[in-house]
């Protein structure tokens, strides 16, 4: 669940996280002293009142994020035209790196059976080698 291999997940949507977490952290004044039942209605309530504020602004941020794609689309395109023509690479082959790193987050720190038949048989190997 690596944040590089969710499709369309970018920077901003960490930083908005994190932004989120850090504002949250004014409660903890605030509700310090609560019983655990008023801390929660209290935080219940932040982030009801957040996330109002947040829709409410919804339509403005879309269309302010939908120019900005535009922008940095137009003002890097050629870039990564040029770097991709250094590597002698096309838009089809970053799709596929793309495709690759994913499938790696997916299998990463699973073994196939071929690797744990190649373990036992090197272990098994090992083990000859210390009766001889």
């Amino acid at each position: 669940h690596h944040p590089n291999s969710i499709e369309g997940m970018g920077l901003e949507d960490l930083e908005t996280l994190e932004r989120v977490f850090s504002a949250s952290n004014s409660l903890a004044p605030v509700t310090r002293y609560m019983t655990r039942h008023w801390r929660r209605v209290f935080i219940d309530l932040y982030f009801q009142q957040w996330d109002n504020d947040k829709y409410s602004n919804l339509a403005t941020m879309l269309h302010q994020n939908y120019k900005q794609a535009l922008r940095i689309i137009e003002e890097n395109s050629n870039d990564v035209k040029h770097v991709l023509g250094l590597r002698h690479m096309d838009e089809e082959a970053l799709v596929s790196l793309i495709g690759n790193e994913w499938q790696y987050f997916q299998t990463l720190g699973k073994r196939s059976k071929g690797d744990l038949h190649a373990i036992a048989y090197v272990e098994l190997l090992e083990e000859y080698q210390t009766v001889e």
